[in-house]
């Protein structure tokens, strides 16, 4: 009689928690040391995004923000309030800060219920004056993870993952074992406005307008600012314009302003300076003077001042 053929089994990523996600997966392999996965590499695909940021620098800035969010127009647009989320951040890097170096960020969201990992590329400047940069987001998921990783190889940081590595609930354990540790933590109270044009034949949401109170948490010591974010939804977005009347309309309380990382990152080493409890009020919101420490901080040159 022939021989039969012995039997192949596939790797297993984890006993308890993945049988729905071994079920959804087409195929995978190990290559490498990293998985890939034909069925939904297109779903992972690398995406632009482009936005502007602006800082409420301002003594009152909770109000101001108040006042913002109270808006439903702004010139040819409407503003449609959208539901609140509550985001907790935490942005990672290696060792050696070969990511910083390479002006990337890595960051797990928390986002209401669900888990997003994210990578962000450097920015780059466009015509209108906002930025744009490459990304790659996706809900917390071996297919995603791999996705980000296959990404950080081709930039030439090379990380390997075998199946015991994958903890479907825990992403920063997962990320540790990998040897990525945390370099900063953060959460933000998001405000969401649809904007969308007045004389849409349909309705077409050009942006989405983030109105954000924002802490970074470093030990014990919070920081808190307030910022919008107006972050392009559609090709035609003039968010340069946009960001030009939301400027006049709240002169001169908003400054376009760098991204979150950059900023968490500046205040950090006003901290270690030893500088920073003197740049912030009785409740520790940044002062209209932090912001102008945190620029000539900013200026001196070898931050990608967009990342966030």
């Amino acid at each position: 009689m022939p021989k039969s053929k012995a039997k192949t089994t596939r790797p297993v990523i984890s006993r308890r928690g993945l049988c729905a996600e071994k079920s959804r997966l087409a195929s995978y392999k190990i290559s490498c040391g990293v998985y890939t996965e034909r069925s939904e590499r297109a779903r992972n695909d690398k995406s632009r995004e482009t936005e502007i940021a602006l800082a409420i620098c301002a003594d009152d800035a909770a109000r101001i923000a108040k006042n913002i969010a109270a808006l439903r127009a702004l010139g040819a647009y409407r503003l449609e309030p959208q539901p609140t989320q509550n985001i907790r951040d935490i942005h990672f890097d290696t060792r050696d800060h070969a990511l910083q170096k390479q002006k990337l960020a890595l960051r797990i969201r928390e986002r209401d219920s669900e888990t997003l990992i994210t990578l962000k590329g450097p920015s780059q400047k466009t015509a209108s004056g906002a930025q744009e940069r490459m990304e790659i987001e996706a809900r917390w998921s071996p297919v995603a993870l791999t996705r980000v990783l296959r990404e950080l190889n081709t930039r030439g940081i090379v990380v390997k993952i075998s199946p015991r590595d994958f903890a479907r609930a825990e992403p920063h354990a997962t990320l540790a074992r990998l040897g990525f540790r945390a370099i900063q933590k953060r959460t933000t109270r998001r405000q969401i406005r649809h904007v969308v044009p007045r004389d849409a034949p349909r309705k077409t949401v050009d942006a989405e307008l983030a109105i954000d109170a924002v802490t970074f948490r470093f030990g014990r010591q919070r920081v808190h600012l307030r910022e919008i974010e107006i972050e392009a939804k559609h090709a035609q977005a003039r968010l340069g314009d946009l960001a030009r009347q939301f400027e006049t309309m709240f002169a001169p309380a908003l400054r376009v302003w760098y991204g979150k990382l950059t900023t968490g990152r500046a205040i950090q080493v006003l901290l270690e300076q030893g500088v920073l409890q003197e740049l912030l009020d009785d409740e520790n919101n940044l002062t209209p003077r932090a912001y102008d420490r945190i620029e000539r901080e900013l200026g001196g040159g070898g931050w990608d001042t967009q990342l966030g």
